[in-house]
C-alpha cells in the first residue's frame, strides 16, 4: 500500500478530527461524474448525506478551481480560505437549515499534476502524483481532493462515472453498472462498506474476469493479454482462499488487478493498481500481488490510526512476503535480509520509533516501518506460539473491520487470546529507537558428570538500554543429527550461559534463524552471529561455525491451505 500523498491526505484530515475516529458515522457520497481526459477536467455532481455530529454548520476541503455551487435551497455556501502547496486547495463553510442532513454540490474543474520522482534513496525509480486526468488516463485519489473533504474519518459512497467510449473506470466495491452507449460509457461503484478515500482510476481497458466463491476476481489491462490475465485470476482465487482461512471472511465483493499507465504498486481497497513492466515479471505473482490482496485485510479494511503508527504495512509484510517465503523454506533467508536491511540502511539520526512510522519514503523507513514491524509480528508469533498468534489476529480483525485501529487494539486483543499481559512487549518494540546488538565471548565445554557442560558470556553491546529478550540458543553435537535448541531469557546487560549437553558440542549458535529484530555484527559474513571458542583448539574446544544448516532448523509454518506449501 505504497499510497505517499493519499497517507499525507489522511493524516491532514485525521488531525482535524475527534479523538475517538470511530464515534462518528461515515459521509455519505453520491457523486455523477464526467470525465474529459483530453481537456484534463471532469464535472461533478454529489448529494452529500451528512452524519449529525457535524450539524449543523461545518467545513469542507476541495483541490483549488472546482468552484464549487449549491442548487439545494436554504443552504449557504462560503469560500473561507485558500492552501497553497503541491495540491492547492480552498476551504468552504456550510450551512444547512435546521433538520436537513443533506445538500447538492455542483463542481467541476482541471485536476492535473504531473509526476514527480520520489524516494530517490530507495533507488526505485517510482513517480507519483497526488491526481492526474490526461489522455492516457485518469488516477483520482483523496491525496487529489477532487471530492469534498469533511475531515471526518471514513466515507461511504456511490459513484457513476461517464467516459469515452472506449474507456472504463475501476474504483472501491461492487460495480452496479457497466453501459456502453455508442459516444460514451457509463460505470457505477458502490460501497457500503466504509472507506478512508474515494478512488477513480479509468482507461482504455480490456476486462476479464473469474469467480472466486462469491467473489468477482478482475482483471483490467490497457494491452489485451488473456495468458496474463488468467495468471493473475488464478492467483487471486488461490490467495483469496488462503487469506480467507487464516484470517476471515474477504471483506468485499471484487478484487481487480489494474494496469496503470505508469509503474505503481499500490494496494487499493478491493483493487490493486499496478504498473505495466511490474505486471509482467512472473515473481510478482507470489510476491507484490498476494501483498496487495492481503491489505484488504490488514489496511483497507481495518484502518490503521496513523496517529498511533502504521501496523499494518509489517504485518502485511509478514503474512504475505514472509510467509510465502517461509512456506518454500526460505524464511530465515527472508528474516537475515530484513535485519541486514534494519543494519545498512538505519544508521545514527535515521531511526525513528515505530509508533511514529507513517508510510516509506526511504530505504530507512522501509527498514523501520516494514522491517522492524516483520520482526515484531514474527517475534511476538514466537512468544505465543502458531495457534494463539491466528486466533488473536482473528479476533482483531472481527472486532476492527471497517473502523480505525491502533497497536493498542492489537495488543487488547493478543491479551484477551492468550491471557498475558502484553504491555512490556508492546511498549519496547513500538517507542524505543536502536536494536539489541548480541556478543558472544568465553565459550568453552568441558565433561561433567551428565556429559558435557557448555558455558559463554552473551552481552548486549548496544549503546541503548537493556532489552529484555526471549534468545533462540543452538548447540551442534558430535555424533548427533539434530542440534540442540532451547530459548534463554535474557534481562540483563550479560548473561553467563551454561548449558548441560549429552554429547560433545561443536558448535554454538545464537538466533541461528534469525528469530529476534536485532543489528547485525558488521563482522558476520554472511550475516550471522558467529564467535570462535578461541583460536588454540583442542579437544574440549571447537570452533563455533555460522548459521545451522536446514536439517537442524524447525519447521514453522502456519496452518495455510496444503496446496500452497509446496508451491
Amino acid at each position: 500500500m505504497n499510497r505517499l500523498f493519499s497517507v499525507l491526505a489522511i493524516l491532514l484530515t485525521l488531525a482535524l478530527v475527534p479523538a475517538c475516529l470511530n464515534a462518528a458515522e461515515p459521509v455519505q457520497h453520491d457523486l455523477r461524474i464526467a470525465l474529459y481526459p483530453g481537456e484534463h477536467r471532469f464535472t461533478a455532481k454529489d448529494m452529500v448525506t451528512v452524519p449529525g455530529n457535524l450539524l449543523p454548520e461545518f467545513r469542507f476541503l476541495l483541490h483549488h478551481g472546482l468552484a464549487p455551487t449549491t442548487p439545494t435551497p436554504g443552504v449557504s455556501l462560503v469560500k473561507e480560505t485558500a492552501r497553497s502547496g503541491r495540491v492547492p486547495l480552498e476551504s468552504f463553510k456550510v450551512t444547512l437549515p435546521a433538520g436537513q442532513n443533506r445538500f447538492m454540490l455542483e463542481y467541476g474543474g482541471s485536476i492535473h499534476h504531473p509526476l514527480e520522482a520520489y524516494g530517490k534513496e530507495q533507488a526505485r525509480g517510482f513517480q507519483q502524483t497526488p491526481g492526474m486526468i490526461f489522455g492516457e488516463g485518469v488516477y483520482l485519489a483523496g491525496s487529489s481532493f477532487w471530492y469534498p473533504n469533511f475531515h471526518e474519518g471514513l466515507v461511504t459512497f456511490t459513484l457513476q462515472v461517464q467516459l469515452p467510449p472506449e474507456w472504463d473506470a475501476v474504483s472501491q466495491g461492487v460495480r452496479t453498472l457497466h453501459d456502453r452507449q455508442g459516444d460514451k460509457t457509463l460505470v457505477r461503484w458502490e460501497s457500503p462498506e466504509p472507506q478512508e478515500e474515494i478512488y477513480v482510476v479509468a482507461a482504455a481497458f480490456t476486462e476479464y474476469s473469474q469467480a472466486a466463491g462469491g467473489v468477482d476476481a478482475m482483471v483490467f489491462l490497457r494491452t489485451p493479454d488473456q495468458e496474463l490475465a488468467s495468471k493473475y485470476l488464478d492467483a487471486t482465487v488461490r490467495y483469496l482462499a488462503m487469506y480467507e482461512e487464516l484470517i476471515g471472511p474477504y471483506p468485499y465483493k471484487k478484487f481487480a488487478l489494474v494496469e496503470n499507465f505508469w509503474e505503481t504498486g499500490f494496494g487499493m481497497a478491493s483493487f490493486t493498481l499496478l504498473g505495466p513492466k511490474i505486471i509482467r515479471f512472473p515473481f510478482i505473482l507470489h510476491s507484490s500481488y498476494p501483498h496487495e490482496i492481503l491489505h484488504n485485510w490488514w489496511g483497507n479494511s481495518v484502518f490503521p490510526d496513523y496517529r498511533k503508527g502504521n501496523w499494518a504495512e509489517g504485518l502485511t509484510a509478514y503474512l504475505s512476503d514472509h510467509l510465502i517465503k517461509e512456506m518454500r523454506g526460505n524464511g530465515v533467508d527472508y528474516r537475515q535480509q530484513t535485519l541486514q536491511k534494519y543494519t545498512d540502511y538505519v544508521l545514527k539520526g535515521r531511526d525513528f520509533p515505530l509508533s511514529q512510522f507513517h508510510s516509506r519514503h526511504s530505504s530507512s523507513s522501509e527498514a523501520v516501518g516494514y522491517g522492524k514491524s516483520l520482526m515484531f509480528f514474527h517475534m511476538l508469533r514466537q512468544q505465543v506460539g502458531d495457534r494463539t498468534f491466528v486466533q488473536a489476529l482473528q479476533d482483531f480483525y472481527q472486532k476492527n473491520k471497517f473502523q480505525f485501529a491502533s497497536f493498542d487494539d492489537l495488543r487488547q486483543s493478543f491479551e484477551g487470546v492468550s491471557g498475558k499481559e502484553m504491555n512490556v512487549y508492546f511498549d519496547q518494540w513500538l517507542t524505543r529507537t536502536g536494536a539489541p546488538e548480541l556478543k558472544v565471548s568465553k565459550a568453552k565445554s568441558r565433561t561433567d558428570a551428565d556429559g558435557f557442560l557448555l558455558t559463554a558470556v552473551l552481552e548486549q553491546a548496544q549503546p541503548e538500554g537493556v532489552y529484555p529478550l526471549r534468545i533462540p540458543v543452538a548447540v551442534t553435537m558430535e555424533g548427533q543429527d539434530r542440534a540442540f535448541q532451547t530459548v534463554i531469557a535474557m534481562e540483563k546487560r550479560r548473561l553467563d550461559l551454561k548449558l548441560h549437553l549429552p554429547a560433545r558440542p561443536l558448535r554454538l549458535d545464537v538466533d541461528p534463524e534469525f528469530d529476534l529484530f536485532r543489528r547485525l555484527d558488521r563482522d558476520e559474513i554472511p550475516p550471522a552471529l558467529t564467535q570462535t571458542f578461541g583460536a588454540k583448539k583442542n579437544a574440549d574446544n571447537s570452533a563455533i561455525l555460522k548459521r545451522q544448516e536446514s536439517s537442524s532448523r524447525l519447521p514453522r509454518v502456519f496452518p495455510v491451505p496444503g496446496a500452497l506449501r509446496t508451491g
